[in-house]
């Protein structure tokens, strides 16, 4: 019986890390970043996903799917970072932050 992953199921946390590193290396392109569209961008950011994970069976679907989830999650996270920033005593900062505790 075929497992999960290679039957495109559940995704490892070096798929996850991966798909991120690629989807900014190609969205952040001083060169091309902002004026790729959609189609050729997740044709890119499959081909490079591919070359990182050898043998992968993810689809630029499954890429794109994925991406959509990782991206809420970590939007959750970028706003409590924020929030927790903006949380300060006046007048401090995080190098203030270890003396404080």
């Amino acid at each position: 019986m075929a497992s999960s992953i290679e039957t495109g199921g559940a995704w490892s946390t070096m798929e996850d890390v991966s798909l991120c590193e690629v989807w900014l290396q190609i969205c952040h392109c001083p060169v091309s970043g902002n004026e790729m569209k959609f189609f050729h961008m997740w044709k890119k950011i499959h081909a490079e996903f591919c070359e990182k994970i050898p043998g992968t069976t993810r689809t630029e679907m499954a890429l794109s799917s994925r991406w959509k989830i990782l991206n809420k999650e970590l939007g959750k996270w970028r706003n409590a970072l924020a929030k927790a920033m903006d949380n300060y005593r006046s007048r401090q900062n995080r190098t203030n932050e270890v003396s404080i505790l």
